[in-house]
This record gives structure tokens, sequence and C-alpha cells, in this order.
């Protein structure tokens, strides 16, 4: 009996001590900086830390919301890139209904037709090792982009998406690389990011690019050592 509310004991401290931010769980369209979360864009076709800006304009639209660089009320500019977020716990085919397809949750970025990217950041509230989750998917009917997530400056992962790995419910599932997944773990400092980037290929054009993510930051050990 002891043995058993230790165990239990020890289980319970284990959760306390890991933090989870999950980013479609604590996505906002009102404020950016969002707490630990930044929804943003490269000033350049540069995935230096220097050149992240954020978004300033928010289009709280239901069933999905964007973020934009600047004040915008349609494609032109101001528009790309940009972060969207899909409101709803379902599906949802944005314009509707040949357009691309965001899950219920899912973030949904675009990079400009310059070669700026659409970035979501992650900073680290304290110090500690912290576990990363990301999970790519071309949303659009068939998307051609290059996809990134950085530790401030260095990358960690670098893949590119080429195809539609969406919702199937919606469209078949097809491409050389529909979806691409990181999973890693690493130490960071106070104020250190990690950011997850969206680019427009290599065919250098956003047509057609809208990608989807995923991501979850988990604080292991936030003893901040």
């Amino acid at each position: 009996m002891i043995r058993i509310a230790v165990v239990v004991m020890f289980l319970a401290m284990v959760a306390q001590a890991q933090t989870t931010f999950d980013l479609s769980a604590d996505f906002s369209l009102r404020d950016n900086p969002n707490k630990v979360w930044q929804y943003g864009y490269s000033a350049t076709n540069s995935l230096a830390p220097d050149q992240f800006r954020l978004d300033k304009y928010s289009d709280g639209g239901s069933p999905i919301g964007f973020w934009h660089p600047d004040a915008s009320s349609g494609p032109g500019p101001g528009y790309c890139p940009y972060v969207a977020y899909n409101t709803t716990k379902q599906s949802q085919a944005w314009p509707s209904p040949n357009g691309w397809v965001v899950r219920g949750g899912e973030v949904a970025m675009e990079a400009s037709n310059s070669g700026q990217y659409s970035l979501v950041r992650f900073v680290a509230p304290v110090a500690g090792s912290y576990k990363i989750r990301a999970q790519f998917s071309g949303v659009h009917v068939w998307s051609t982009t290059d996809v990134h997530v950085l530790h401030n400056g260095a990358s960690l992962f670098d893949a590119d998406i080429d195809g539609y790995g969406g919702d199937p419910a919606f469209r078949k599932v097809q491409g050389a690389s529909p979806t691409a997944a990181y999973s890693g773990q690493l130490e960071m400092k106070t104020n250190d990011t990690v950011t997850f980037a969206v680019g427009y290929g290599k065919n250098k054009t956003n047509s057609g690019d809208t990608t989807g993510l995923f991501a979850r930051v988990v604080l292991l050990d936030g003893s901040g050592h």
C-alpha cells in the first residue's frame, strides 16, 4: 500500500513538472504576442532571427481566422505571408468548397510570392528541457512548400511538402511528400525561441501553397538550470 502511494506521488510530481504548450489549444486571434506564442513573417526571404516581424492585423472571422502582416481585406498588399487558424472542431474548406482544407484546431500557413516566410515562434518562458513536436501537411489541392523548425537561428529540421496530406474526407492524400514531421528534445534558456516556418518551395511561387501545422512544446524540466 505504501509502495502504491509512493508511485502515485511520483507520477503526480512528474505530471506537475511537465507543462504543455499546444499551438492549437493556445491560439489567439486577438493577442500577438500571445503568451509564449508569436505569429509573424520574415521581412525578407531569410530565416535569420533578426528578420522576424510580428503580424499586425487580425481577421478574426469564422470559421477561419487570419493573422496578416498589415491591414488587408483580401489577397494583395499586407495579405501574405499569413497565419490562419480553424476556430472550429471540424475540418473546413476555405474558400468553401474548393479551396484548401484545414482540420479542427489546425493552423494554416502560406508564404509570400517574393519568398517571405510565414512564421510561428515559441518563446521559452523558463530555462529547461523541452520536447518539440511538429506536424506539417499540405492542405491545398497540391502544396509545394519548404518547412522548417529552428532553435534560435539554428536549423533543427528542414523538409519539402509536395502534395496533399490533409483531411482525406475532402481529397485523396497524394504526392511524393504530402506531410513532414519533427520530434526532438533540447535544452533551452529563458527567451530562447523555436520557430516553425513555411516557405514558398522549390518552384518559388506561393500559388496553392497553404500548409497545415500542429505543434506542441512540452517543458519536461523547468528547474532553470
